[in-house]
């Protein structure tokens, strides 16, 4: 005899896939363009595992120069290699004490997109950063790497999980 099955509340979150990035091929376009801040690096699982179907939005807030989505200034969107890796292109913004860019992650797995930032350098005045134990604040700081471009992993779990940020 089978039990009645419960009826569930329908919520707002719904994990994405198998294939989100082909389903926004059209919405992508910041990994092409030629300014000046170079972003690159690679989504990691819990388990240490590229993932290759991350979404990637960067925000400039008062950022207009260069932006992928037309109508949306500021906003750029990049989804995960089959390595996990991925590559921003952004403007500078010259905004003291703010990060290069606000991060919004949405992978498959994921309820509910989860929101990051990346820095340029360590910087002891960033309002942002001093909110960040200062043991985890490196997870929020691309290194220098070749050719003038920064270097920065996500890690969705796990011992060097990225600082994602609550704003509910």
């Amino acid at each position: 005899m089978s039990q009645p099955t419960p009826a569930l509340p329908i919520t707002s979150s719904q994990t994405i896939g198998p294939f989100p990035h082909e389903g926004w091929r059209w919405a992508f376009d910041a990994g092409n363009q030629d300014l000046p801040v170079q972003i690159t690096g690679r989504v990691f699982d819990g388990d240490g595992n590229p993932v290759s179907d991350a979404v990637l939005e960067a925000w400039l807030p008062g950022t207009n120069a260069g932006a992928a989505l037309e109508g949306l200034p500021g906003l750029y969107r990049i989804h995960s290699q089959d390595d996990g890796s991925f590559r921003f292109s952004l403007p500078a913004h010259g905004v003291a004490n703010e990060p290069a860019a606000y991060i919004v992650v949405f992978a498959r797995g994921l309820l509910k997109h989860q929101f990051s930032a990346v820095y340029l350098g360590d910087n002891a005045d960033a309002p942002l950063l001093k909110q960040v134990p200062a043991e985890r604040r490196a997870t929020l700081i691309a290194k220098p790497g070749a050719a003038g471009t920064h270097e920065w992993d996500l890690h969705l779990q796990g011992p060097a999980e990225t600082v994602f940020f609550d704003f509910t």
